[in-house]
């Protein structure tokens, strides 16, 4: 699910939230009448979807919320702030849709699709067996 911020408080409370149930939090700063966060939003909503239980996608107007934008130093959009345990671990600008992708998958790991899953099988024994050297 992706949430849009309304004001600082707001965002504070969201980040203590997914901060304290470990998740990754994505914070998209964009703007009505940009482009490129057009462009990338159904993209966004998609990985906000299929993370739903490892991440927290939060949007930031930047019109609407210009202390916020300030406080990260947005000066173009889209720009992507990806924070784990309150610190900052990557920030990226552009409507780069591929970029975006890789960085939800190291950040949070790429989800095995089910019919990709192993088989469980029977539990193999092991034993130890001793080592001779020569």
């Amino acid at each position: 699910m992706v949430y849009t911020i309304q004001n600082k408080e707001d965002l504070d409370k969201k980040i203590e939230e997914a901060s304290s149930s470990g998740q990754l939090i994505v914070i998209d700063f964009f703007a009505n009448w940009c482009g490129p966060c057009k462009i990338i939003s159904p993209k966004l909503e998609e990985l906000a979807t299929q993370y739903a239980d490892k991440a927290v996608v939060l949007k930031v107007n930047v019109d609407d919320c210009e202390d916020i934008a300030l406080e990260y130093n947005v000066t173009s959009m889209p720009t992507f702030v990806f924070i784990k345990n309150h610190q900052v671990i990557d920030v990226f600008v552009g409507g780069n849709s591929e970029k975006l992708v890789k960085n939800m998958e190291k950040y949070v790991g790429e989800p095995i699709p089910v019919e990709n899953m192993p088989e469980i099988t029977e539990p193999v024994q092991v034993v130890d067996e001793e080592l001779v050297l020569d």
